[in-house]
């Protein structure tokens, strides 16, 4: 879904008096913030917020990523802007198991009422979502077999495979398996589940 010209300008308006106000707001607390600071970024967001797509926040870069070139080992599978910060996947898997090529059309298909640059997420932006699963994010590497009786999130995960973007081969793309963790190239052919992703 695209926005009119005019509400576009009106939404960066509103956008930056609100931000305005919260300005004022925290000036007049503590100066202490639990929120994690990403400089030159308007809004701030940690792991596991409500992201602007309406999705969930699963990865935060201060330093940022950029993804223009499209290697498939870039955390935000898609940057546009040119330097990125967050990676927000999308609120719900997508319904039922694609082939790789229904995959990776069906992400870029996939909207949100405030948001339409979703994609399928790369295989490290992929296991970022897998270790957002898991408790504790932040030291759990999914991608990691030795891991073992971990704790989880309920965050709507189905525990079969998931595809990433990143090719393996002409007949094979990277997917993962949340329970286990670990990725593996497969064939296109095989079904597995969709969770769009998008990075700002």
């Amino acid at each position: 879904m695209s926005f009119p010209i005019m509400e576009k300008q009106q939404m960066r308006t509103m956008r930056w008096a609100l931000i305005g106000v919260v300005a004022v707001l925290v000036s007049c607390g503590d100066g202490s913030s639990n929120a994690s600071t990403v400089t030159g970024v308007e809004d701030e967001y940690n792991v596991g917020d409500t992201g602007p797509g309406g999705g969930i926040i699963v990865y935060v870069d201060e330093a940022g990523f950029d993804n223009s070139s499209g290697g498939d080992t870039s955390i935000g599978a898609m940057c546009l802007t040119g330097t990125c910060h967050y990676l927000e996947m999308a609120p719900t898997e997508l319904e039922g198991q694609y082939p790789w090529d229904d995959a990776m059309v069906a992400a870029e298909e996939f909207s949100t009422p405030s948001a339409n640059d979703w994609v399928l997420p790369s295989k490290d932006a992929l296991n970022e979502m897998c270790k957002y699963w898991f408790v504790d994010a932040i030291s759990v590497i999914c991608n990691d077999d030795s891991e073992s009786s971990l704790a989880l999130r309920l965050s709507g995960f189905s525990t079969d495979g998931y595809w990433s973007s990143s090719e393996s081969g002409v007949s094979s793309a990277w997917g993962q398996i949340f329970l286990l963790g670990g990725q593996s190239n497969t064939s296109k052919l095989i079904p597995a589940y969709v969770r769009p992703v998008r990075a700002f």
